[in-house]
Parts: structure tokens; C-alpha cells; sequence
């Protein structure tokens, strides 16, 4: 016990109590978090010690002290009650006790310690976030009949990832990433190989490679809403994966001593609103998922479950059909999850959405998921122990070799993706070499000496040269290789393979135009009973925009209303163009945002009287495409809302991504309103930094027949932005040169008086003349300086909603999936207006 004899320093003579007790809080942190018995007797002392202060600032009598004594070693080392076993904690929690947040409140207050009712408990865990309706999801994913890679810490790295999908994974899991850790992490890719590194102090917190982007879900590790949401905010800012989800099921102690993992399960409400904060942070495009133990009865599991749908916040349930106390050698409780998957279906069926659960729990491979499947009632189904011994467990054929095929490729896949060495050794040395999965390709099996060798030089190794060797592996020729064209064929080769043999299910809804223009010729789609047609103008006559590009159907009503009423209907080249501001913080909500924009016509067309239809080609060597242009300056806050709430649909593999956005373009002289939806690219001048994400290859028009000889000349967007650009009139080419849109005026307070266009106190000019015609070379640099600023707008549409209020009719129209606008076909269908 720390009794009077520790009161006897120097210090202690010399420092007033008042200020000693204050310092009991800052230099006892255990004791703040401390069992309620310590906590009570804590309170009890500083009180003590606290009377003593104010009534005389002279060091208390040595018997008051004594009768206050410090708290004992055990006291001290004593865990928190949350984390006890609920049994012994029931024991250890008194019928009323002052909480942790108390004895900070009593500790803290230097001036008054009078007794008095207890603060309110203002604990986030009983704070119930129903402030604000929870943003809706637009993601594409499905997660029925589909079989996922669990999250598993160290195990589910980057290698792992991508040989599991190579070998038929659906969805990956990446590993549990805390919150704290992810939060101020810099994003780096490396240009050689296309890994994106998440680094904090040159430390690699998480990495991904865009290939895997459309599969991945990221794991995290949160027990505070406002962590969650800047932890999601961050990962999602470069639209890195297709998904995020919360842990709520591991027992680990690395999970739970903050509160976090299973330790979540008994905090129901703090749950519910972290998984509030994540889809408030989280993109539209990008669902929000959580996985959950068994609570250690029934009705208890079920009325958390019912809590966790009810919060409309995920798009998934994986339930791991153990209880948090239970080891992975005891068997899963799988009968306890039908009756969840039942509850979760009524209550999401009553929410108007559906909710799959996903299965976790001695599900092996392949072959042992139709038996659980059947079992539990899920759709879908998730491997950790059976993909962390042998990735290929994901096959229907059944597992393949781990010394011959799958150790060698993991060694190539860390080469070639700079996977750190230590995490490289620990997931091989997971791997199970078996000797009856260690045939070669003529069937020659490995004995177990030799397999012992295999484990043997595994663990020996320190780089990856040492590792390479012990397989065979030349390390030279996989640093040689190209990343995107030889080390993952072998991963992108698969995955084509399924999307394009899928109709239906998991893969065929996984969004071809993520992989390639892969969807097969000819298909019909029905739609309200009705056939679909390809949405292309028929027929000896077709209209086409130009001589060498047919068009879909909606683009030639569209021109010719425009061709054939501009003159009578000036404000025909206006339309309403919609973006989303994303939340700032987890108090917040997306916000729309309107503005009226004027249409730059179509990719590649010109005005033309004596051509066919009055429209040309602007570059002979090309036709033209759907995809329309408009104009913005590339500083204001439309340019960043485009580029945040990127969508997994205008995501491509050289690293372009794009936002979505919406058309509202009302036709008063041929009554027509048409709705077009699509995804948006900026084309900012050359050397900004978002120009890396602009797709020049997907949105470049169609070669013309008669210059389809082979030339691979590619189309000339900086020619197209500066085309554009040179249009423009005298008024638009001078706001550009002005200070960023929106921010404050420089001579605010002289304004008052100023008249339309006669604004002569403004630091800019009014109007500045076409480039190549100025008359000075300030004219020259201010030219300069708005084409730096001058940003093209590209829309790539994938749908369009066309109403003709004269003939009372709708017909919406679809890019077939994977074909892109600027080439691909197009189905049409009536609805009803």
C-alpha cells in the first residue's frame, strides 16, 4: 500500500493538495478506468483530499492522509468491468456505482467538490443517433450465391486477396484495420505495379491494387461513430474499394480491448451508430456490411440482429455461428441461424430492401457450401481456416497443388507487389502442405520429407530471394515481367472468364464495364412486358449524326429538336445538371446541388450547313458519340463533388474514375423532357492533378469505316478541350481569370452602387478578346490564366428517361452492361407515363 511515507517528498511538501488532486487524474489513468469499487473509494479519497484544500491551503494532517490511503497494486491493475467475462462481472458490478466518466468529472474540478447528484451519463453507448435519415446505398453489388473470403488478420494481405479471387472467390475480405491506424495514413501508388499503399511514418497500413477494387471490402475495427466516419472518409477518398464493413465478431484482444470486435455486441446502440456514421461517410456507390458472433442465447441474437437491420445502414449480414467465448475447434452452432436469416428477411422485406446473410463457420471449400447453404437458409457463404491453408479451396474442381502451384505464385505475387517480407513468411507458413494436394501436372506427389524441406525454408528465409529459391521462383525474371500484362493475366483471365459467363447471380451483376466491353452480341432484355430493341435508328434511311457514326435513338431525337428549333427557342441549350456535395462530418448529410449549364454539343461534332443533318465530324478520322460536353472552372466546389462520389460504374483499369451525375433538359417546342443519367469526367489543362483520372480511351468516339485501316492514331482530346475552349465568347473567356468562384470579393463594400457589366472596381477584366487576337500581353497572360483554369465536362450517359408530353408516351433507354456510350448499344422499352 503507498501510504504516508510516499506523501513525504519534496514535491508533495511543496505543492498545494488543490492542485495534487487534480493531478491524481492525469497521473493514474488506470485508476480512472478502474473497477467500481476502486472507482468509488477514488472518488471518496479525492474528496477527502479535496476538503482538506479548501478549507486551508497547508498540507492536510498526517492522520487525514493516512485515513485516505492510495489505492493497492491490485486496485490498480484491476481491468474495467466491459472487460470481464459476464459472469464475473455480474459479480463485480454493485447494485449503483459512480462511472468512469464521473470520477473524471469529480478528479477534474479543482474548485468544487461539494456532494451533489451525479453528472448525467452522456456515454456514447447509450446515445441513440436518430438525428438524421441514413443516405440511401446505390451499390451495385448482390451478395446472394455467392462464396466470400472471410477477414482475417495478417492472412487477408494483398497476395491472398488476389489468389482467392483468381481461384473463385466472389468477394474478398481485407484484414481489420483500427480506425486510429487508417485515420492520417498517406495514399501512395506505386506507378509500376498499380498498388495502392496506405502509409503512416513509412509504415504500409493497408494496400489494394485496382484490379481487385470491384471485389474488395474493407474491414474495419471502430467502437466511436466519429473515428468511423473520418476512418471511412479516408479509405473511400480515392474509391479503392467497392465496400466497407464493420467488425463486430473478433475475440482477439488486439479487437477488444477498446471496446471494438465481439466486445461491440454488448454495446448495441454504439453499434448501430457507428454502422450510422460509416454510410453517412461511405459513398453511395459503396455498401456498408457488418459481421457479427452469436450472442450466447438466442432471443439475445435476434433482437440484435433486429436492431442492426433496422438502422437501414448495411446491405449485409455475415453471422459467424459462434459465440464470443467459443473456439474455432468447437463446432459452429449452424442450427441457430435459420431462424436469424427468417427474422432478417421479415424485417428487411418490411423496410422494402433485402438483406442477405452470409455464413461463417466451418464452411471448408467449394463442396462443403451447398450443405450449409441448405442447412442455415443463407444464399451466400464465407471460407477463413479452408482459404487461409490452400487459397484454391474456392474452386468447384476442388483444391490445386500448394507446392507447385500455389506457394510459387504467392512467392511471385509478393516479388512483384513489394509485399513485405515478414507477412509474405507468416501467410506461407499457413499454407498446408499436404501431401495429397502436392501433385504436380503428371500427378507425382510430394513426400513428407520433402514437404517438411518445403516448411523448413519457409521458415529460414529472410527476403524474398532466399523464399524464391526454396520454390524455384527466378526472382529476375518476375521483376522483369509487366505487372498488368503478365504476373496478373492469369487473375484477370478468370474474372472475365465469370462475368462474361454469368447471366445472373453474383458475377453477372458485378458490372462488366469494371473488366472490358465483355457483354455478349444480341441479347433482349424484357421490360413491362414488352421486347426491347436495340435503341439504334433502322432501317435504308437511318439518321445518323454524322456520315460515319449511327447513333442510339434518343441522341437523333435530341439533335433534331435542337437543329430543327434553336432559332425560335434560345434557351434550348440549357439544362439543369445535378451533383451531391458528400457529408463534412458524421452530424452531416449529402446536400444536391442544381445549377443550369449550357450544352457544348456532342464529342467530336461541328455544326456544318452543307453536311447531311447540318452536323460533321470536327476530326474526320472519327464519328461521334452520345457523350455530351459542357464547361466548368476547374476551382469550384462542382469540380470536387464530382470527383468525390466517384462511381464503381465509370471506374476503369487504368485508374479513371468519374461521379455520377443527372440531366433535366426541358424541350418546349417539341415538348419533350429527357432525364439522362451518367457518369461525369473533368478534363482539366495539362499538369493538373485530376487529368490522371479522365478515361481518354473509353470515352473516345468511334473510328470512321474509311480510317479503320489499322492507323492507331488516338483521338485528340486537348484538341477537343482547346476547340471548346476557342468558342467561347468574350464575357466567359474573362471569368475565368477571375479569383475562385465563390469566394469573397475583394472590394465587397464598394459594390453597393456598381451597375451590371459596368463593374469598374473589380481587379479583372470584363471581357478579353479570342486567343490569338489580343492587343497586349497582359491580354495574353490573362488568356493564359483562364484556359489553366478552363476545365471540359464530359458526360458519359448509361440511361435516359424521355417523356414526350405531346404524344403521352415514355420510353427509358440503357447502355447494354459492359459496352461504354461512346461505342456501345443501346435497348429501349416503354413504361408507362
Amino acid at each position: 500500500m503507498l501510504r504516508l511515507p510516499a506523501l513525504s517528498s519534496p514535491l508533495l511538501r511543496s505543492t498545494p493538495l488543490a492542485n495534487f488532486t487534480t493531478s491524481i487524474h492525469i497521473a493514474a489513468p488506470y485508476l480512472i478506468t478502474s473497477s467500481p469499487s476502486t472507482t468509488s473509494n477514488l472518488v471518496a479519497r479525492t474528496r477527502l483530499f479535496a476538503t482538506h484544500s479548501s478549507t486551508t491551503p497547508s498540507t492536510p494532517s498526517l492522520s487525514a492522509i493516512a485515513q485516505a490511503s492510495m489505492p493497492s497494486v491490485a486496485e490498480i491493475r484491476q481491468p474495467p468491468v466491459s472487460m470481464l467475462p459476464p459472469a464475473k462481472r455480474a459479480k463485480m458490478e454493485p447494485a449503483s456505482s459512480t462511472t468512469p466518466m464521473e470520477v473524471e468529472a469529480v478528479a477534474a474540478d479543482s474548485t468544487s467538490y461539494e456532494d451533489g447528484p451525479a453528472p448525467a451519463n452522456t456515454s456514447a453507448a447509450e446515445h441513440v443517433d436518430d438525428l438524421e435519415p441514413i443516405p440511401a446505398c446505390t451499390s451495385p453489388l448482390r451478395y446472394e450465391n455467392g462464396i466470400f473470403l472471410a477477414p482475417m488478420v495478417r492472412i487477408g494481405t494483398l497476395p491472398t486477396r488476389l489468389l482467392s479471387l483468381e481461384y473463385g472467390a466472389d468477394l474478398v475480405w481485407g484484414p481489420e484495420i483500427v480506425d486510429r491506424a487508417i485515420i492520417g495514413s498517406e495514399r501512395k501508388v506505386n506507378p509500376d505495379t498499380g498498388v495502392v499503399e496506405y502509409l503512416k511514418e513509412n509504415k504500409q497500413i493497408f494496400s489494394c491494387h485496382p484490379v481487385e477494387r470491384p471485389y474488395l471490402v474493407y474491414q474495419l475495427g471502430s467502437a466511436n461513430p466519429d473515428l468511423a466516419y473520418e476512418a471511412i472518409k479516408t479509405i473511400t477518398q480515392a474509391d479503392d474499394v467497392a465496400a466497407v464493413d464493420l467488425n463486430c465478431g473478433c475475440p482477439k484482444p488486439f479487437s477488444t480491448h477498446a471496446g471494438m470486435g465481439a466486445n461491440m455486441l454488448s454495446t448495441p446502440i454504439l453499434l448501430c451508430n457507428t454502422l450510422k456514421a460509416m454510410r453517412r461517410a461511405a459513398p453511395p456507390h459503396v455498401a456498408v456490411t457488418c459481421k457479427i458472433r452469436l450472442l450466447p442465447t438466442q432471443t439475445a441474437t435476434i433482437e440484435l440482429v433486429d436492431k442492426i437491420v433496422r438502422t437501414g445502414a448495411i446491405e449485409c449480414l455475415t453471422v459467424h455461428c459462434r459465440t464470443k467465448d467459443m473456439r474455432p475447434r468447437e463446432p459452429a452452432l449452424l442450427h441457430r441461424l435459420r431462424e436469424i436469416v427468417d427474422h432478417v428477411n421479415k424485417v428487411s422485406a418490411q423496410m422494402g430492401k433485402t438483406i442477405p446473410v452470409v455464413c461463417n463457420g466451418d464452411v471448408w471449400d467449394f463442396a462443403t457450401a451447398p450443405r450449409i447453404k441448405e442447412l442455415t437458409g443463407v444464399t451466400s457463404t464465407m471460407i477463413a481456416r479452408g482459404a487461409e491453408a490452400n487459397p484454391s479451396c474456392f474452386r468447384a474442381e476442388g483444391n490445386i497443388s500448394i507446392p507447385q502451384i500455389i506457394a510459387p505464385k504467392w512467392v511471385k505475387y509478393s516479388i512483384a507487389l513489394n509485399n513485405p517480407i515478414g507477412n509474405t513468411k507468416y501467410c506461407m507458413a499457413q499454407l498446408a502442405f499436404k501431401t495429397n494436394e502436392s501433385g504436380n501436372a503428371n500427378g507425382k506427389r510430394l513426400n513428407k520429407r520433402q514437404l517438411s524441406a518445403l516448411r523448413t525454408g519457409i521458415s529460414q528465409a529472410k527476403t524474398h530471394e532466399e523464399l524464391a529459391a526454396v520454390f524455384n521462383v527466378d526472382v529476375n525474371a518476375v521483376k522483369a515481367q509487366s505487372v498488368d500484362k503478365e504476373i496478373l493475366k492469369d487473375l484477370k483471365e478468370a474474372l472475365e472468364k465469370r462475368v462474361t459467363s454469368h447471366s445472373s447471380g453474383f458475377d453477372g451483376q458485378r458490372l462488366g464495364a469494371v473488366l472490358s466491353n465483355s457483354a455478349s452480341s444480341g441479347s433482349e432484355q424484357q421490360g413491362g412486358g414488352q421486347q426491347a430493341g436495340d435503341g439504334h435508328a433502322k432501317g435504308d434511311g437511318q439518321k445518323k449524326a454524322t456520315s460515319n457514326s449511327p447513333q442510339p435513338e434518343w441522341k437523333e431525337i435530341l439533335a433534331n429538336g435542337i437543329g430543327e428549333n434553336i432559332k425560335n427557342e434560345k434557351s434550348i441549350l440549357y439544362y439543369a445538371f445535378s451533383t451531391v456535395e458528400p457529408p463534412s462530418s458524421v452530424h452531416d448529410a449529402a446536400k444536391p446541388h442544381v445549377r443550369y449549364v449550357v450544352h457544348r454539343g456532342f464529342v467530336n461534332e461541328k455544326r456544318d450547313g452543307e453536311a447531311e443533318g447540318g452536323i460533321a465530324s470536327q476530326n474526320p478520322a472519327f464519328g461521334s458519340s452520345p457523350c455530351l460536353m459542357t464547361t466548368t472552372d476547374v476551382r469550384t466546389p462542382k469540380v470536387q463533388q464530382l470527383t468525390s462520389q466517384s462511381s464503381l460504374r465509370a471506374h476503369g483499369e487504368d485508374g479513371s474514375r468519374g461521379g455520377e451525375c443527372e440531366i433535366a433538359w426541358w424541350i418546349e417546342s417539341t415538348q419533350m423532357q429527357f432525364r439522362i443519367s451518367g457518369t461525369v469526367h473533368v478534363l482539366p489543362a495539362s499538369g493538373h492533378p485530376l487529368r490522371s483520372l479522365f478515361p481518354f480511351d473509353r470515352l473516345s468516339p468511334p473510328r470512321a469505316p474509311d480510317h479503320n485501316n489499322g492507323n492507331s492514331e488516338a483521338f485528340d482530346w486537348d484538341g477537343e478541350r482547346k476547340r471548346i475552349f476557342n468558342k467561347l465568347n468574350a464575357g466567359l473567356l474573362a471569368s475565368f481569370c477571375r479569383p475562385t468562384p465563390g469566394s469573397p470579393h475583394p472590394n465587397a463594400d464598394r459594390l453597393h452602387s456598381a451597375k451590371p457589366k459596368d463593374d469598374t472596381s473589380s481587379p479583372w477584366p470584363l471581357e478579353l478578346p479570342q486567343p490569338g487576337k489580343e492587343e497586349n500581353e497582359e491580354q495574353k497572360r490573362q488568356l493564359e490564366e483562364s484556359e489553366k483554369n478552363f476545365a471540359l465536362v464530359v458526360v458519359e450517359p448509361y440511361k435516359v428517361d424521355l417523356v414526350n408530353l405531346a404524344e403521352d408516351t415514355r420510353t427509358i433507354y440503357e447502355l447494354v452492361p459492359g459496352d461504354n456510350a461512346a461505342t456501345g448499344r443501346w435497348t429501349s422499352r416503354r413504361v408507362v407515363p
